[in-house]
């Protein structure tokens, strides 16, 4: 199995219910396979939710290849089928806070264009976030 792919048809539900305010919506993005409203996923970048505990598996990170990380699902914009990302706790902790570095951002970037896709697509990879160069321009605050 592939660290980046394209989702299983069925695994796309129309309305969601985050897992953490039960907020109903459309088409959450899901970590480890429950679902999270744009709220909820702010406030664990901000550091302002209860943290992140999820069991790894052993699959490498989409980002560097480190063995041990947690399925992240989005929908790409315009799409109606979602990308499953396999990242390690730091790149998925990056991801949300909106501040990879640039070779992970490279990284993923090439791996969704051999999807058919671009950063632009998705949410948490956009140039409102990133320059040309995988910098991150708003990253968020460090709670570290």
């Amino acid at each position: 199995m592939d660290s980046m792919r394209a989702a299983a048809a069925n695994t796309t539900s129309q309305q969601g219910k985050c897992c953490r305010c039960a907020a109903t919506g459309p088409r959450w993005d899901r970590i480890a396979g429950k679902e999270y409203c744009p709220n909820c996923q702010e406030s664990l970048a901000q550091g302002e939710a209860p943290p992140l505990v999820e069991r790894t598996e052993k699959r490498p990170c989409a980002a560097c290849g480190h063995i041990g990380t947690v399925c992240y699902r989005t929908l790409p914009r315009e799409r109606g089928q979602a990308v499953e990302i396999d990242l390690c706790p730091e790149h998925l902790r990056a991801l949300l806070g909106r501040r990879l570095g640039p070779n992970a951002f490279y990284q993923l970037r090439r791996r969704l264009g051999s999807l058919g896709l671009d950063t632009e697509e998705l949410f948490l990879l956009h140039g409102a976030f990133y320059d040309g160069g995988g910098r991150a321009l708003q990253p968020a605050l460090e709670t570290e």
